[in-house]
C-alpha cells in the first residue's frame, strides 16, 4: 500500500478517522483513509451511504490554498475531477452529470456522493476532508435504492478499487495545485456544463416551507447557490434548502 494510504477492513466512518488524524496533528496533505466496510458512513443531511465491499468509501485530506469565502470552489473541483475521470473509463454512450450540490449521476441514476468537512485555524482554512462514496462493482441494489447504479452495471466489467483511488487522488490534488484565481472561472464553467438537468423542468420541495414546486434548472453560482427559474421568477437556493423530487 502507498505511504499516503490508511487502509482498514472496517471503520465507522473514513471521514471520522480523517478528522481524528487532523485533531491529533498527524494529518498530511494527500493522506487517504479507505475502508472496505463502513458501519456509519456519512452522507448529506445526516444520510448514510450504502455499504458494499465492491464499492469505494474513502476520504482524502487536503490543505486547500483557497480563501474561505470561495469554499465552494473545492466542492466544484472534486465533482468536476470525478466526472471527467469517469468519462475516460466508461463507454462514450454514458451520460455523466453533477447533480447539485455534489452527487454524481450516470444515466439519470446516482453513482457517487461527496461530503466535505472543514477545519479552520482562526480565519485560515486549515484542512478539508473530502469523503467520497462511489458505487463501483456492486450489481444488486436494495429495492428502496431504485435510483442507484454502479460503474460495473454500465460498463459491464470489474474495476480495481485502489487504481480508482489513486487516479482520483492525483486528479483532485493536481486540480488544487493550479492558481485558484485563474482556475475559478474554468471550474465553474465545467461544473455548469455538466450540471444535471440543466435547462430542464424539475420538481422540487422547499425544505423550509415544505412547498412543492416546478422550476427550470438554470445554473450554479460560484457561491454554490442553485439558480432556478420558478413560476414567480428567478430564485437562488442555498445548500440544504431544497429536495429534488423524482416522478417514477
Amino acid at each position: 500500500m502507498p505511504q499516503w494510504l490508511y487502509y482498514f477492513d472496517t471503520l465507522d466512518s473514513t471521514n471520522n478517522y480523517a478528522m481524528q488524524l487532523i485533531d491529533d496533528g498527524m494529518a498530511q496533505h494527500g493522506n487517504v483513509v479507505w475502508a472496505k466496510h463502513q458501519t456509519s458512513g456519512k452522507g448529506q443531511r445526516g444520510k448514510t451511504w450504502q455499504d458494499n465491499s465492491g464499492n469505494l468509501k474513502f476520504s482524502l485530506i487536503v490543505q486547500p490554498e483557497i480563501q474561505p469565502e470561495h469554499i465552494f470552489q473545492l466542492s466544484m473541483t472534486v465533482a468536476v475531477t470525478i466526472i471527467q475521470y469517469l468519462k475516460t473509463i466508461l463507454p462514450e454512450s454514458c451520460q455523466v452529470n453533477i447533480k447539485w450540490p455534489n452527487d454524481i449521476y450516470i444515466n439519470d441514476k446516482k453513482t457517487a456522493g461527496i461530503l466535505i468537512e472543514n477545519t479552520f485555524r482562526g480565519s485560515k482554512w486549515n484542512f478539508a476532508v473530502i469523503g467520497i462514496g462511489l458505487n463501483v462493482n456492486q450489481t444488486d441494489f436494495p429495492e428502496d435504492l431504485i435510483n442507484a447504479i454502479s460503474l460495473k452495471k454500465v460498463a459491464e466489467r470489474n474495476f480495481e478499487l485502489l487504481e480508482i483511488i489513486q487516479d482520483l487522488r492525483t486528479g483532485i490534488l493536481n486540480g488544487l495545485l493550479s492558481e485558484p484565481s485563474k482556475k475559478k472561472d474554468e471550474i465553474l464553467k465545467a461544473y455548469n456544463d455538466n450540471l444535471y438537468k440543466k435547462d430542464h423542468c424539475m420538481n422540487f420541495r422547499n425544505l423550509h416551507t415544505k412547498v412543492k414546486f416546478e422550476a427550470f434548472v438554470q445554473e450554479v453560482k460560484e457561491t454554490g447557490k442553485l439558480v432556478l427559474l420558478t413560476p414567480t421568477g428567478i430564485k437562488e437556493f442555498e445548500f440544504g434548502s431544497l429536495e429534488w423530487l423524482f416522478i417514477l
